[in-house]
C-alpha cells in the first residue's frame, strides 16, 4: 500500500454504509417474497399450519421490503449523496460546507475554482462510469439468464399460469430489470459528462469565460442528477478493485490535457 493511500482520508464513505446494509437486506428480502409467494401456489401440499401461517409471513415480510427501500431511497441515500456534494463543492472553491473531512480523495493541482470543480467532476465521472460498466459485465449476464427462461418457460404450454406469472413477477421487479436499467443509464449519463469535460479541457478554454463556467456548471448538475435518479450505489468492493487501475489512467489523462498545473 502506497503512502497516498495510508494518508487518504474520506470521512463521507461512512454515510454510505447503512445504505449499502440495506441494499442487502432489500435483496435477501425479495428473494424471500418471492419464495413465499411461491409457496402459497403449492399451499395445499403443505400442512394446514404452514398454509395458514405463510400468507401472514409473506405479508409482513413485503412490508419490511417496502419500508427498507423507502428508507434508502428517500433518505439514506439522498443523504449521502447531498453529504457527497456538499465535500466535492468545499474541495472544488475552499468553502467549509460540511464537517466531514477528506484528503486525497481528488487528484488535480487546480487551485479553488471553477476549473477545480471540473476536474473533479471529470474525475468522478470516470470512475463512475468504469466501475458502473464492470459491474455490468456480471448484471448483465444474470439479466440474460432469467430473461432466457422467462422465454422457455412462457413458451412451454406444460407449466401452469399461475406459475408463469410468478416468474414474470420475478424478472420484470425492481431487483433485476429495473435495477439493470438504471446502471445502464446511470453508465451511459456519467461517461458522457466525462466526454463532455474531456472536450472541455482539451479545448483550454479560458477558466474565467462565461462558456467555460457555465460547461463546468452544466456538467457537475448533469453529474449530480445522473446519480440522484439512477438511486444506485456503486459497489465498493469493485471500486477498491479498480481504483488502482483507474488512477493511473487518470494520471495518464492529467498529463495529456496539461492538467498538472
Amino acid at each position: 500500500m502506497s503512502t497516498e493511500n495510508i494518508n487518504r482520508i474520506d470521512e463521507v464513505s461512512r454515510y454510505y454504509s447503512p445504505a449499502a446494509k440495506l441494499v442487502l437486506i432489500g435483496a435477501s428480502l425479495f428473494w424471500i417474497n418471492a419464495s413465499l409467494s411461491l409457496s402459497i401456489l403449492f399451499s395445499e401440499i403443505l400442512p394446514s399450519l404452514l398454509q395458514s401461517l405463510i400468507p401472514s409471513v409473506f405479508i409482513a415480510s413485503v412490508l419490511i421490503q417496502f419500508v427498507v427501500s423507502q428508507i434508502n431511497r428517500f433518505y439514506l441515500i439522498p443523504k449521502a449523496e447531498r453529504i457527497r456534494r456538499e465535500q466535492m463543492l468545499s474541495d472544488a472553491f475552499g468553502a467549509h460546507l460540511s464537517h466531514d473531512k477528506t484528503s486525497l480523495y481528488y487528484n488535480n493541482d487546480y487551485s479553488p475554482s471553477v476549473k477545480r470543480l471540473g476536474a473533479n467532476t471529470m474525475e468522478n465521472s470516470l470512475f463512475s462510469s468504469e466501475v458502473a460498466a464492470k459491474m455490468l459485465v456480471s448484471k448483465r449476464l444474470l439479466v440474460g439468464i432469467y430473461l432466457v427462461v422467462w422465454v422457455l418457460v412462457f413458451s412451454s404450454r406444460d407449466i401452469d399460469l399461475d406459475v408463469i406469472i410468478w416468474i414474470t413477477q420475478i424478472v420484470f421487479s425492481g431487483e433485476i430489470i429495473v435495477q439493470w436499467l438504471n446502471l445502464e443509464v446511470l453508465r451511459f449519463r456519467q461517461e458522457r459528462t466525462y466526454e463532455k469535460l474531456h472536450a472541455h479541457f482539451l479545448h483550454d478554454i479560458g477558466d474565467d469565460s462565461q462558456r467555460a463556467i457555465a460547461t463546468i456548471l452544466d456538467s457537475f448538475v448533469a453529474y449530480e442528477v445522473a446519480k440522484s435518479s439512477a438511486s444506485y450505489l456503486l459497489s465498493t468492493k469493485v471500486f477498491n478493485e479498480l481504483n488502482p487501475e483507474l488512477t493511473k489512467k487518470w494520471e495518464q489523462v492529467r498529463s495529456e490535457l496539461k492538467m498538472n498545473f
